[in-house]
């Protein structure tokens, strides 16, 4: 895995994968706090890699915001899996955390 990948917001206990994603973030994610990398479409392990296919690529992860920004819970556009920074709130912030990590490969 990557080592430089954005830690969640105000979390910095990353013990089990080494994702740079808070274990206690990938539990509120729904991915999987021991498990760095994909292993095929029913893992849910990066939390960057929405489509869990190994690797962050505009089409496949990044994109997946649109027509989710502005949503909280109760809104039918709300994924909580896209409120990656935890704040309940899908912001491009959330978004911006894919900055710099586009072409990354989760091994």
């Amino acid at each position: 895995m990557h080592k430089s990948l954005t830690t969640a917001v105000g979390h910095a206990c990353d013990n089990d994968d080494n994702d740079a994603f808070d274990d206690s973030a990938e539990s509120y994610l729904s991915t999987d706090p021991l498990d760095a990398c994909a292993d095929g479409t029913s893992d849910d392990a990066w939390p960057l890699d929405i489509n869990k296919d190994k690797v962050i690529t505009v089409s496949g992860d990044p994109w997946n915001f649109a027509g989710h920004i502005g949503a909280m819970p109760g809104d039918p556009n709300w994924w909580q899996r896209l409120d990656l920074n935890m704040d309940n709130f899908i912001t491009m912030a959330d978004a911006f955390m894919y900055g710099g990590k586009l072409g990354q490969i989760c091994t």
